[in-house]
């Protein structure tokens, strides 16, 4: 009797201290901080402790007995089978990161630890579940790799930005530099086509500069766009604000049009403008990027295309003020020509006349026979008429060089190299080759005029004892070449930039020309000039022979005027 009532108060502690533990493994899972749920294998719910309660907002007696896909996403049920299948095999599963839906429907990101549960005989019963809320870290972690990816961008861009406005700077045409700001619109946009105009004369259309990728009808029709087109270009000069559409398909203002059968035509979805204007506010352009697909550029994206669409109004405003400059300088120089050919012909028909009238005269007294001192004074005096009649002459020519009009430009030049060398004591050796048989007057004497500049540079300043010309002829253009082996000078120094080169770089400019200088101290100069043959037939002169010939003009040689 003892000894069964021995047992039995054994029995009676031990179920006490069961009871004990139970108890307290309960209150800590209850008071955990992390939700702790338990399943059974079929996936029903066993226990749900307050953390779990908090988390997805249903109460305990809401939640055991219900199947756990009541916090699972319908699309993630195959990965809660995986995840029982698991754990009959005993496998524990740890940090496994998925995702979870709250009572009210919000998402979480959530990190698990899933433990099988044995029963008494070791057997897996079920499952013991924590859960931790890992969506705000998710969210930082997220955030932090956007701003990654922004800065780098950022940095990208500036890198890009840079390298554009250095690109920029070094182009000498304005044709190169348009399409370098359109080149770079589409890069820094990502975009498949683009387009740069400018506003016409007119301040209420505008001209088509430039494009990229345009289908060769639609680039015609946009050719010009007035201000109540339905493009969003028009639309954008209307306004004087950006026009997006992100899908031209489901654009209103398109719906039926023209503009929309021409973004069609070059497989055109999505189209920004964006108005360029001068620092002051006037309306200069505009700047436009293109999508083969739907698409909605960003804040970031703007932000770095703002950039360069302010260096595009920059580089804009002062094309257009070179122009005008261009204009007005090419106008003076006109005007100069003109006024020198004024003075040509006074000095070759009047004073040059005159002269040779006295020394006509002067030479009926030298045939008497008897030689007086006076005689010898008026032979003297003879000799002074003479050669101030060859300078006058050879001034002339130099105010205004009659040979362009009658023999061509390659003769003329010739004829200078031959006088610059006799006159100067300086070997030059002048080389044409199919020189265009026809010229526009002013194309013609901007290259005369250039070589003239060169060579008198090369004289005064090279020393050097040969000096060679070239001057070639190619289907659209004239090329000059003048090479030194002189003195050379450093091209940085500021005693180099004087009225020599200033004229030479204006002429070229008046008729959109390019001019190249090479030089180093003590290694010669190169002096390059590209003269395009411009079709202004009211400017055509008379035929340049084309011909192949070089030409060595000794120091010695005679000098021939015609009169």
């Amino acid at each position: 009797m003892n000894e069964r009532h021995t047992h039995a108060s054994v029995d009676v502690f031990v179920d006490r201290q069961l009871q004990n533990i139970h108890h307290w493994f309960a209150a800590i899972v209850d008071s955990s901080n992390d939700p702790i749920i338990s399943k059974n294998l079929n996936g029903v719910i066993s226990t749900w402790n307050a953390a779990a309660e908090r988390l997805f907002g249903y109460s305990a007696e809401e939640a055991v007995g219900q199947p756990i896909t009541i916090i699972i996403p319908a699309e993630l049920y195959d990965e809660e089978r995986e995840i029982l299948r698991r754990l009959r095999a005993g496998e524990r599963i740890e940090s496994h990161e998925t995702v979870r839906i709250t009572r009210d429907g919000r998402r979480l990101d959530v990190s698990l630890t899933i433990s099988p549960v044995r029963g008494a005989g070791g057997a897996i019963i079920g499952a013991s579940k924590i859960v931790r809320d890992v969506t705000e870290s998710k969210r930082a972690q997220a955030a932090l790799r956007a701003s990654e990816r922004r800065l780098a961008a950022e940095i990208a861009g500036a890198r890009t930005l840079q390298s554009i406005s250095t690109r920029l700077i070094s182009e000498s045409t304005q044709e190169s530099v348009f399409a370098q700001i359109l080149d770079a619109a589409i890069e820094l946009m990502a975009a498949d086509a683009g387009s740069l105009q400018m506003l016409a004369s007119d301040a209420v259309s505008l001209t088509l500069l430039d494009c990229r990728q345009f289908h060769h009808e639609s680039a015609a029709f946009w050719r010009r766009v007035t201000a109540d087109a339905s493009s969003t270009c028009g639309r954008a000069l209307r306004s004087g604000e950006r026009v997006l559409v992100s899908d031209v398909e489901h654009c209103r203002f398109l719906a039926g049009t023209q503009d929309l059968d021409a973004y069609r035509r070059s497989g055109i979805r999505a189209v920004q403008s964006t108005p360029l204007r001068s620092r002051s506010g006037r309306p200069l352009g505009m700047l436009s990027t293109h999508w083969r697909r739907p698409h909605t550029p960003t804040e970031d994206d703007f932000r770095l295309f703002d950039v360069l669409a302010r260096q595009a109004a920059d580089l804009i405003e002062r094309a257009l003020t070179e122009e005008a400059l261009s204009t007005v300088s090419q106008r003076l120089i006109e005007a100069q020509e003109e006024e020198r050919a004024h003075f040509a012909r006074e000095l070759h028909d009047d004073v040059n006349q005159r002269l040779a009238l006295v020394a006509a005269r002067l030479g009926r007294f030298t045939t008497r026979r008897r030689i007086t001192k006076l005689t010898r004074d008026v032979v003297d005096a003879q000799r002074e008429v003479i050669g101030l009649l060859k300078d006058v002459q050879a001034l002339s020519h130099r105010l205004h060089p009659p040979q362009l009009e009658y023999v061509g430009l390659a003769t003329a030049s010739a004829a200078m190299c031959r006088d610059i060398s006799s006159q100067h004591r300086v070997d030059v050796i002048f080389h044409a080759e199919s020189v265009p048989n026809e010229l526009p007057m002013r194309t013609a004497t901007c290259v005369y005029r250039v070589l003239q500049e060169a060579l008198q540079n090369a004289v005064k300043h090279s020393g050097a004892a040969k000096i060679d010309v070239s001057l070639r002829g190619a289907t659209d253009c004239v090329e000059l070449t003048v090479d030194d082996c002189g003195h050379g000078f450093d091209l940085n120094s500021t005693q180099v930039r004087g009225l020599g080169l200033v004229s030479m770089k204006e002429r070229l400019r008046a008729v959109e020309g390019q001019l190249d200088i090479r030089s180093d101290p003590g290694r010669g100069t190169a002096i390059r000039a590209r003269v395009p043959c411009s079709d202004d037939e009211d400017n055509v002169g008379h035929a340049s022979p084309g011909f192949t010939m070089a030409t060595p003009c000794a120091p010695h040689d005679a000098v021939r005027s015609d009169v």
